[in-house]
């Protein structure tokens, strides 16, 4: 999606809640919790946005480039979510800084995920999980969870600060059916 397009959903209407700053543990679990309880009364769909959220706050938490501490002395990442609600589906965006080094490795691991079926995508989980901690490529497989749960690709796009830096945002559609 273009860039000018995916930023004007963001700031749109229908913004049912919003963040942006530090994705530490208590941020995660306040919203984790009012998104688990209160988004949708059907319990199931609750469950779904719950897991698409903490998954992909968990790779701002981890990746994003810009880092903060928190007050109690942990570092955590920078970003901005939000969840929007539709007629028909709700969607959820997650933003951050990353090193411009890392765009061309989400870009290929997002266009990969985007490409497989659901027996493709949880064949790829297996194989991400394989690989030994640390090694390059371990990381990001809630974006392979946001896809399995959500049940619809990932929309992303990056978004240049300047020549080391890039704004890196994901989107993903939950069906309320």
């Amino acid at each position: 999606m273009q860039s000018q397009s995916l930023f004007t959903r963001m700031t749109g209407k229908n913004v049912l809640m919003s963040f942006t700053g530090p994705f530490d543990t208590e941020v995660l679990s306040i919203f984790g919790k009012n998104i688990e309880n209160s988004i949708s009364q059907n319990k199931k769909l609750n469950k779904s946005i719950f897991k698409v959220f903490i998954e992909l706050a968990q790779n701002v938490s981890y990746y994003s480039l810009e880092k903060e501490m928190t007050k109690k002395g942990e570092k955590a990442g920078v970003g901005t979510f939000i969840i929007q609600d539709f007629n028909d589906y709700y969607y959820f965006v997650l933003g951050n800084p990353i090193d411009e080094r890392h765009e061309a490795i989400l870009r290929d691991k997002c266009s990969r995920i985007n490409s497989y079926d659901r027996d493709g995508l949880r064949a790829y989980k297996r194989e991400l999980r394989k690989l030994p901690p640390g090694e390059r490529g371990t990381g990001n497989i809630g974006l392979v969870q946001a896809a399995l749960v959500s049940r619809n690709p990932l929309d992303y796009t990056f978004i240049e600060i300047n020549d080391n830096q890039a704004f890196y945002i994901v989107a993903v559609k939950i069906n309320k059916e």
